[in-house]
């Protein structure tokens, strides 16, 4: 499948080439596709949170500590310091997630390096990891004996949190899923909010030696801004780019947070669209600003509340969207799965997305944190522990630095529920195979 970055998750490949002569350190090219994962670009896959987890999106600004990993990001840990590995789910969906890893980091140059602390590690070292840990679940080892081979094999890094070495479980840990919204093809009653495709007048322009990208356009020979989401949507800026129609802009603007999902059309077949770039500006919360505006509480804000208030207030429905003046273009996918930006099927439970700066593309890792339970109803009861091996397979605009990760529930309603109620502390820890093992 070709890969794709989900909005949740940024940098894309560019097609034809158009150099700007006021620009000769840089290149610009017009009508962005999508980026091959793994290059040193990274501002996305913009993929992906709704309810909980979309309100770490709407109103996570409140709650952003640090978000870059200029300090170190991970520790490695003595082996007589590891936790205990136990796993709350099958293997088999284990061993599908690691296959999807390993057919991502056989597509990279075998120079390319990828992050894991403060170190840089090839992609076949990280496949010999992998490759290794799919050997050991394959023999069904008892705990003592996973534990036992895991600190015989493997260095352990835990990632530093939000303040540093983490021994109170400082990791932020939310949920994100796909949504399934109805939609038309042609613009009909009650049809009538569009989702764009990339439009003809974007531009990115791209800086010297991986020096980063501008996303913008072309006028008169100078590289302008692209046009805000207020532009687009109400002075037509997109007109003539439509590629589907939904029911309610929160639809809309759920997907473009999102940055996948799937389209209910009208004669009942089911399509995929995902991420293909922004507009460039940057991405503003609206729960953080119905909370500074003193319009709800912070503890109130929410997916269902933010709808509601719009509904019961649509004359401020545009005051409040467009303050967030990031807007993103789509493409339809190829399948119905969710695919993250490796551009790999996304395993429910087993993929995860971080900030793929601070930790390597591909790679294997443990989650400890806690879930909740629930009865009949969806009523929560309770909580139980959360402590899986997972994949980094996915990342997102709002996923930024060694603090934060964000754990891909599935599709549909079920999995929003599950997705939404994630808002929790946790432990993270990546597993490297030792150099002595590697053969």
């Amino acid at each position: 499948m070709e890969p794709f970055e989900p909005v949740r998750h940024g940098g894309h490949r560019a097609g034809p080439g158009l150099q700007d002569r006021r620009f000769p350190a840089q290149s610009i090219t017009r009508r962005a596709g999508t980026m091959a994962p793994g290059q040193p670009e990274r501002t996305l896959s913009w993929q992906r949170i709704l309810h909980g987890c979309l309100l770490l999106l709407l109103v996570v600004p409140l709650l952003l500590l640090n978000g870059s990993c200029a300090r170190k990001p991970a520790v490695s840990l003595a082996p007589d310091s590891y936790p205990l590995f136990t796993d709350d789910l099958a293997f088999a969906d284990l061993q599908q997630a690691i296959d999807a890893s390993l057919r991502y980091l056989r597509t990279l140059p075998p120079d390319t390096l990828l992050p894991v602390g403060d170190r840089r590690v090839s992609p076949g070292r990280l496949r010999a990891s992998l490759l290794a840990f799919a050997g050991l679940i394959g023999s069904r080892p008892s705990p003592d004996i996973l534990n036992r081979e895991i600190r015989r094999r493997f260095e352990v890094l835990q990632a530093t949190g939000t303040t540093g070495f983490n021994p109170g479980r400082e990791m932020l840990v939310t949920g994100y899923f796909q949504p399934v919204f109805q939609g038309s093809l042609v613009r009909q009653p009650p049809y009538i909010h569009p989702l764009y495709t990339v439009p003809r007048d974007l531009a990115v322009r791209r800086g010297r030696a991986g020096g980063g990208r501008s996303i913008g356009r072309l006028a008169d020979g100078a590289f302008l801004p692209y046009w805000s989401r207020a532009e687009i949507e109400q002075q037509g800026r997109a007109r003539g780019n439509e590629l589907v129609w939904l029911r309610d802009p929160m639809d809309a603007f759920v997907l473009h947070v999102q940055g996948s999902g799937l389209i209910r059309l009208t004669d009942g077949s089911l399509r995929g669209v995902h991420y293909a770039i922004s507009n460039g500006r940057p991405y503003r919360s609206i729960g953080k600003y119905l909370v500074d505006t003193g319009r709800m509480s912070l503890a109130d804000a929410s997916l269902e509340s933010i709808r509601a208030y719009i509904a019961e207030h649509p004359g401020e429905r545009d005051e409040i969207l467009h303050h967030n003046e990031s807007f993103i273009f789509f493409n339809w996918s190829r399948g119905l799965d969710a695919v993250g930006n490796l551009g790999v099927r996304l395993t429910p439970g087993r993929s995860i997305a971080v900030d793929q700066r601070c930790f390597p593309a591909g790679g294997l890792a443990f989650l400890s944190s806690r879930q909740p339970t629930e009865d009949g109803s969806g009523r929560i009861t309770g909580w139980k522990p959360l402590q899986r091996f997972v994949l980094v397979q996915d990342r997102g605009s709002a996923i930024r630095g060694p603090g934060r990760v964000d754990v891909f529930w599935g599709t549909g309603a079920r999995a929003g529920a599950a997705a939404g109620r994630m808002k929790e502390t946790g432990a993270l820890y990546f597993f490297i195979l030792r150099q002595d093992n590697a053969h």
